[in-house]
């Protein structure tokens, strides 16, 4: 069969968590003997603009989709992808993450009897910003208006005097509620989809419900989206890593107690607020640890947060080393004593995490949702403190202990084989004679080796 995933980014430079998963899934499909290719935009505008459908790159083939602005519902209407479906023809339309690129082509698949599948990555479906971190520093129930999520965006917006505004509640709110929609004119969107942005909730996840598959990569997102959707359409699938990881794992033992002048802290992820990286080196600072050397991977779009970064780090031993590949990211995890994650937001069963783990890296985390349910408790801080972050790293210190997650980590190969058992019921689900128009779908083989 063909799968066309689509995502609001791909290659060019791009490579977090999703990019990551659409990558693995792509991998898995193809040494299956099926064809892929990724429909996938460019928002940080890292190459050239191309038109809808032009290659961007050839193995695994990626094609373009124009990006919107956060403010995308629909993004481009459905008559604009039918063309490209027609051209195309997937037996399977996997949506991964459509922040920038809306739900036009989850609906027009549907027009066309095409299974849709999605992944939910994030909270998008939910929330503009994708995260749940709401202004205020609380996680935002979702029980909000439109007008409430414009103030929000306004007020984690790199400049200034636009969080200025959000401060303002009846003119800021017109006044960025103005500026984001003529930004999203700039880029495209029409009136109608303006107009959209006012029930921008009720149209996402009533294109969610009528997806014929949703995958939860962690319990967290099952239980926030899980109940907006037909169980019988649910699965859990989590995040699978390939063998390489695995192969990788550290030996190298900490002494207990570890002088904390000779550890090596990492972080690895965006240089993003609601990621938390300014919290690791507060509690360092609090510490008082000025030799601990530690290591901050990833890049970012807010320059303002970058800044506050570089300021935080100010007499602390601390390197920034960008973006790392993925083919490095092992060693850069391994020759860590200890990964923190500081997330804020309700995480999505982080792949980070995962990686870290399957290298045999302690990770301490956050106590927030998606990472619970990897982490034990005693390597747990409070969300958004780093006070008792400083606290459990000084505890830490004292026993320097590698704990297991709490549950395995999962292959790649695994994720892709239960995510094509997914595909070929939701081929069966659609095609009551043959199961594809083009391709007979291969069985798949589950854990006692018989076929479904």
């Amino acid at each position: 069969m063909k799968i066309l995933y689509a995502t609001m980014q791909f290659g060019r430079d791009y490579a977090q968590g999703t990019e990551r998963y659409v990558a693995m899934l792509a991998a898995g499909m193809r040494e299956r003997g099926h064809a892929v290719a990724i429909l996938a935009g460019d928002p940080e505008r890292h190459g050239p603009r191309r038109r809808l459908g032009e290659r961007v790159q050839d193995d695994p083939p990626v094609l373009y989709y124009p990006t919107r602005g956060w403010m995308s519902v629909e993004g481009l209407p459905a008559r604009e992808l039918s063309g490209l479906l027609d051209r195309e023809k997937p037996d399977i339309v996997h949506v991964a993450n459509p922040a920038h690129i809306g739900i036009g082509l989850m609906v027009a698949a549907r027009q066309r009897g095409i299974p849709v599948i999605v992944t939910v990555m994030d909270f998008w479906w939910l929330c503009p910003k994708h995260t749940l971190f709401h202004a205020s520093g609380t996680i935002c129930d979702a029980n909000v208006t439109w007008k409430q999520c414009v103030r929000c965006m306004g007020a984690s917006d790199a400049r200034a005097w636009v969080r200025q505004l959000a401060g303002v509640p009846a003119i800021g709110t017109a006044m960025l509620t103005g500026l984001y929609s003529v930004r999203a004119l700039g880029r495209g969107a029409t009136v109608a989809e303006l107009a959209r942005w006012t029930q921008r909730q009720r149209i996402v996840l009533d294109a969610l419900r009528q997806a014929d598959a949703v995958i939860f990569p962690s319990r967290g997102a099952r239980e926030r989206l899980g109940p907006r959707v037909d169980s019988a359409r649910a699965h859990s699938i989590p995040y699978g890593l390939e063998q390489r990881w695995f192969d990788a794992a550290r030996s190298r033992p900490i002494e207990a107690p570890a002088d904390p002048a000779r550890l090596t802290l990492g972080y690895a992820g965006a240089l993003a607020v609601h990621k938390g990286p300014h919290l690791l080196l507060e509690a360092v600072r609090q510490l008082g640890w000025t030799q601990t050397r530690i290591r901050i991977a990833g890049g970012g779009t807010d320059a303002h947060y970058i800044e506050r970064l570089h300021q935080l780090a100010a007499g602390l031993n601390v390197e920034f080393v960008g973006r790392v590949e993925s083919a490095d990211m092992p060693a850069f995890l391994r020759e860590l004593d200890l990964f923190v994650m500081p997330s804020t937001w309700p995480e999505n069963l982080p792949i980070v995490v995962l990686e870290t783990q399957a290298v045999g890296t302690p990770v301490m985390a956050s106590a927030i949702d998606g990472v619970t349910e990897t982490v034990p408790e005693p390597m747990r801080f409070k969300t958004g403190s780093s006070a008792d972050l400083a606290r459990c790293l000084n505890q830490w210190v004292s026993h320097p202990a590698n704990p297991p997650p709490l549950q395995p980590v999962s292959t790649a190969e695994a994720m892709v084989a239960r995510t094509a058992e997914v595909y070929a019921q939701a081929l069966v689900g659609r095609c009551p004679g043959p199961i594809s128009r083009n391709h007979p779908v291969e069985p798949v083989q589950v854990g006692n080796g018989n076929s479904r």
